[in-house]
């Protein structure tokens, strides 16, 4: 790996625990999940894999350095990985959690369902603001918004144009 590769890598978050001398490498990851498995095998274990990969040398340097220099600290990555549907493991998700000091079950259910919440609600954002996008293609673009017509309505173009019918009134003007 060169050196820029490795400088250029950075998790979404990290976590100290000054007490016991861990250090959490956080990576919160919002993969297309599906209800079928797939060769490739899980959608979250594969994810997982990925985010491990990403990190490894890093973890491996955190902690070679911590030893070489007689420093006892510990550094591993938690992974945080919801579908873009809301399906999560809930028992890695539940783990993580208390790895990062969430030791009382009803706080690691309220984040959890929360988690899945605020990742639907943001699907739901992504969707509405792609149909936005979509419309306004179409809407504010002339030709965006003829070709729509004429991919709509070819017959009633050439049948204007090649004959004295006069076009309905709803479509006087294109």
């Amino acid at each position: 790996m060169e050196i820029t590769s490795f400088y250029s890598l950075r998790p979404d978050g990290v976590a100290f625990d000054d007490k016991n001398k861990h250090c959490v490498l956080l990576e919160f990851t919002r993969p297309m999940d599906s209800v079928t498995s797939s060769p490739e095998g899980d959608w979250a274990e594969r994810k997982e894999l990925e985010k491990n990969a990403r990190y490894g040398m890093h973890i491996y340097f955190i902690n070679h350095l911590s030893a070489l220099h007689g420093r006892p600290w510990n550094c591993t990555q938690a992974n945080f990985t919801v579908g873009a549907r809301g399906s999560l493991k809930q028992t890695q998700f539940q783990d993580r959690l208390r790895l990062l000091g969430v030791t009382n079950s009803k706080a690691r259910d309220k984040i959890r369902a929360l988690t899945v919440s605020k990742t639907l609600a943001l699907s739901d954002i992504i969707l509405k603001l792609f149909h936005v996008s979509i419309l306004r293609r179409i809407c504010v673009a002339p030709s965006g918004l003829l070709a729509l017509f004429r991919r709509n309505w070819p017959t009633r173009k050439r049948q204007h144009s090649n004959s004295s019918k006069k076009l309905p009134a709803h479509l006087v003007g294109w």
